[in-house]
């Protein structure tokens, strides 16, 4: 390589705002201070950081002495700040209106607490659509960055790939950094060397032949950070003060003045983040139904929104709300703190409940809703109350989240790994001799009825009712059965009504098991049971356990007034078994009712759930007593 070697030498971090101050805490140990902290022992190295609107607020709370450092060096100009969405959103997966407004909201975040406008961005891991060029240049975001591996699959190579490039979606331009992700050193010489060394045979790219930018944003080992940071800082001080005759003259800088003194650039069109492994958000919502429900909702509560007329205040504050839940993490994974993280899960639905409660009006009144909720081209049911929120399926007729909205809590908010996803009132149909032996253990001579479509044979509105039946079927365990549950809603109460019927020949014993994984606000949080001959019975959470002629059961949360309590009009044995997170916290229990039955043919059996979530303490005998 021949010529200057420009070098912009970054650093990003992102905390999310459900994080733990433990995790601010580690952070901050080992990647904010050793190079904040270094970097101003170095006045002559320019920098450029970025650092998400969450990471910067909690800074700014707990570490203020650093926060105004960060400021020292903007006013001086040795460092630069990048902007970008205030929550480290994944901008492609956000409607239009919110990928804007998330970009001035950090923006003006940065303006008031650093005394500068951003001029470029950062894109959450990297994810890119071309689309995004017309929405950063709309904010007055000039360039931003992608790795050296999006920069390879666009065509560019040799030494092409140490220059910066143009890139246009609609008449909009934005010039685009490549980021040396594979120089993730502590040792700048060995940069250096990786850099001098020949890159290949450069194809014609056209003009920006001459501009040799390298940019890095090197990783600190966590053992011993702040000292492998000042060694880093000595390496490369050394580097650029080099002046022999053999070495590549090397000049620290900021992508500002690279963008300002860069001239004509090649364009290039980049390819989305598609097929890469864990490289792109869409994937997520295909192979995780627990991400594709928060896309949804997401999307049902931004249309809720923008229908609100005439008082901007209430739309500002609800808008404000719905940007907390779209941070990065949400839709994917991020080794255990992303989407399989009950916290971030939680505050993310903490959050879009939060905006759904401001867009009611006083005079709300329930309803049933049927439309497409989560993009299958499939109408799904929502039952809704002032408070309440109950979403049904015709895939399983099951209920697939159940929020209650003062208290800012999915009851369903589970996560199973994979494309079966946990919900409420999952129909199987067992041998007559089953006994549960664990959440998830059946035997193979078995009907699971959750993933089977049932059909809508009534839906009245105006009585907020809706059946669904599930027919027979030849050729498959206890195909015979024929299964109607009724959905019915009532003053933040839904009842369900079961009806099986045995539409074969001969007479049938066999166990039917509603089962329904609950998520609970807290591990600490207790179940007290009541049973159909009177007694009552307070457990925990954490452990497995078994209730005899169960017929009802309340939440008791320490935490908060709000509470949620199913009862049944014929009692039943349940059983019942925490699911743990990788990490050892609580996550969700799964809940298996036991109803034992003998159908002759032509016969039918009935019962009926009743699920009701209160908004205060109410009398025990009443929140208790069977549906």
């Amino acid at each position: 390589m021949t010529g200057k070697i420009s070098l912009i030498l970054g650093s990003h971090a992102h905390l999310s705002s459900a994080a733990e101050d433990e995790e601010f805490e580690e952070l901050y140990r080992a990647k904010l201070k050793p190079f904040i902290i270094t970097l101003n022992q170095y006045p002559k190295i320019p920098a450029v950081v970025h650092y998400s609107g969450p990471l910067l607020n909690r800074l700014e709370q707990k570490k203020p002495e650093l926060f105004l450092l960060i400021k020292e060096l903007v006013a001086r100009k040795q460092l630069e700040v990048l902007g970008g969405g205030f929550y480290e959103p994944a901008l492609s997966l956000l409607p239009s209106p919110s990928r804007i407004d998330q970009i001035e909201l950090f923006t003006t975040y940065l303006r008031q607490n650093f005394g500068r406008k951003p001029q470029g961005c950062w894109l959450a891991r990297g994810y890119w659509e071309q689309s995004l060029v017309g929405v950063l240049s709309t904010c007055g975001m000039a360039y931003t960055f992608l790795s050296e591996e999006r920069f390879a699959a666009a065509g560019r190579a040799g030494e092409a790939l140490y220059s910066p490039a143009l890139t246009e979606d609609q008449g909009k331009l934005v010039v685009v950094f490549p980021v040396f992700t594979s120089f993730k050193t502590t040792a700048f010489s060995a940069l250096r060397n990786a850099v001098l060394s020949k890159p290949g045979p450069a194809a014609d790219h056209g003009p920006g032949q001459a501009a040799k930018v390298v940019t890095v944003f090197p990783e600190f080992p966590q053992e011993k950070p702040e000292e492998e940071g000042r060694a880093f800082f000595a390496d490369l001080a050394s580097a650029l003060a080099d002046k022999s005759k053999e070495a590549v003259p090397m000049e620290a800088t900021t992508p500002g003045k690279v963008y300002k003194t860069c001239g004509a650039l090649p364009r290039v069109y980049f390819p989305p983040s598609y097929g890469q492994p864990r490289a792109q958000p869409r994937d997520f919502l295909i192979r995780y139904p627990e991400a594709n429900n928060l896309y949804s909702k997401m999307y049902y509560i931004h249309s809720l929104i923008y229908q609100l007329r005439g008082d901007k205040s209430r739309k500002q504050t609800a808008k404000e709300e719905l940007w907390k839940a779209q941070g990065v993490e949400t839709f994917s994974l991020d080794g255990g703190r992303g989407l399989s993280s009950f916290p971030i899960r939680a505050y993310s639905y903490r959050a879009i409940l939060a905006a759904e409660r401001i867009t009611r009006e006083k005079d709300f009144k329930p309803s049933l809703l049927s439309f497409d909720f989560d993009l299958d081209r499939t109408a799904e049911y929502l039952f809704q109350d002032k408070n309440s929120n109950f979403y049904v399926r015709s895939r399983g007729a099951v209920i697939f989240e159940l929020d209650h909205i003062l208290k800012g809590w999915n009851y369903l908010n589970t996560f199973s790994g994979g494309s079966y996803r946990r919900c409420a009132f999952m129909d199987r149909l067992l041998p007559g001799d089953y006994i549960p032996g664990g959440p998830y253990s059946f035997p193979e001579n078995s009907r699971f009825c959750g993933e089977e479509e049932y059909s809508v044979s009534n839906l009245d509105r105006q009585k907020l009712k809706s059946t669904f039946t599930l027919p027979p079927k030849k050729d498959i365990p206890f195909g015979f059965i024929e299964i109607q549950k009724t959905y019915k809603l009532e003053k933040n109460t839904l009842q369900l009504s079961y009806v099986l019927r045995n539409r074969g020949d001969e007479k049938t014993i066999l166990c039917f098991v509603p089962q329904f994984d609950l998520s609970l606000a807290d591990e600490e949080a207790r179940l007290l049971f009541r049973k159909s001959q009177g007694e009552e019975e307070p457990r925990g959470v954490k452990t497995p356990g078994e209730v005899r002629r169960f017929s009802a059961m309340e939440e008791q949360d320490p935490k908060q007034s709000a509470s949620m309590t199913i009862s049944l009009q014929m009692p039943c044995d349940l059983y019942y078994y925490p699911i743990w997170r990788e990490d050892g916290g609580y996550q969700s229990t799964c809940f298996l009712p036991v109803f034992q039955l003998f159908l002759n043919p032509g016969n039918e059996w009935e019962n009926k759930f009743t699920l009701s979530l209160s908004s205060k303490t109410q009398s025990r005998k009443q929140e208790l007593s069977p549906g």
